[in-house]
């Protein structure tokens, strides 16, 4: 896997200057909480083999608010959804209430302070 790092200022020029729909599948968002920091990961998978995996990554406080990537790549309000539920995370545009119910407990894989 290729890990590429980005920040939140740059992260739609850098996906936007590399995503190619005809060669790249967008798989999956994902965040890992590190405590003081969140470091939120995009996931894309070459459809030419070796279908190598590359991963943007960038390190964020839990209240920054991550930009979306929708007007890019269509497909990713899905995870984009799931993390604002899952994580408690800020992503733009998006609402709670789309993996879990509106009033579950906030973040259930966030870890516990």
């Amino acid at each position: 896997m290729k890990k590429i790092e980005t920040t939140i200022e740059n992260l739609k020029k850098d996906i936007a200057a590399f995503y190619k729909p005809e060669l790249q599948h967008f798989m999956v968002m994902n965040a890992v909480d590190l405590g003081e920091k969140i470091e939120v990961q995009w996931f894309f998978s070459n459809y030419a083999h070796p279908c190598e995996t590359i991963c943007f990554y960038a390190l964020v406080s839990p209240e920054t608010e991550i930009p979306s990537i929708r007007d890019i790549v269509e497909s990713a309000w899905v995870a984009e959804a799931e993390l604002v539920d899952l994580m408690n995370i800020k992503v733009e545009n998006t609402q709670k209430g789309f993996v879990l119910e509106p009033d579950f407990e906030s973040g259930p894989l966030r870890k516990k302070k």
